[in-house]
């Protein structure tokens, strides 16, 4: 586990930053984004229709990456430990849409590097080839023997 400044992205430097924050199992999951934070669970919630909600203990996270919040566990240990059917409560966890609940302590969060960097994409183009042209001409030439 790396613990690196929380200067890397300054903008998500607390747990009350990642509501709404997408959350990946350790088998690389997105089991859905952080609904509400507590100073010892975090609420994910899963779907729009058929919603799941799961109760997850702080200390099953990995870490921050700048993008997704990392979990040390499976999505089945998660289905099948935390999955729960209630709402938070405001009055138990801090909800965004509902900030009621405060606490002045919450565990510091643990910014990891990026699992996966996107690449980078050139546009680079082949150099002209009069030759290649005249390869083509003659297949298609080839091709028009072959048919006829």
């Amino acid at each position: 586990m790396v613990n690196l400044p929380s200067s890397s992205n300054p903008a998500k430097s607390g747990w009350l930053d990642l509501i709404n924050e997408s959350v990946h199992t350790s088998d690389d999951i997105d089991i859905g984004d952080i609904d509400a934070v507590s100073r010892d669970f975090i609420v994910v919630k899963r779907g729009f229709v058929n919603v799941h909600y799961y109760y997850i203990p702080i200390t099953k996270v990995e870490g921050w990456d700048g993008h997704v919040l990392w979990l040390r566990i499976t999505e089945n240990e998660v289905k099948a430990n935390y999955e729960r059917d209630k709402i938070p409560d405001p009055s138990r966890y801090y909800v965004k849409d509902y900030p009621i609940y405060t606490t002045s302590y919450y565990p510091e969060l643990v910014m990891i590097p990026p699992r996966f960097i996107q690449p980078v994409f050139g546009t680079t183009i082949p150099p002209y080839s009069p030759e290649g042209e005249e390869k083509t001409a003659r297949s298609e030439s080839l091709k028009q023997n072959m048919y006829e």
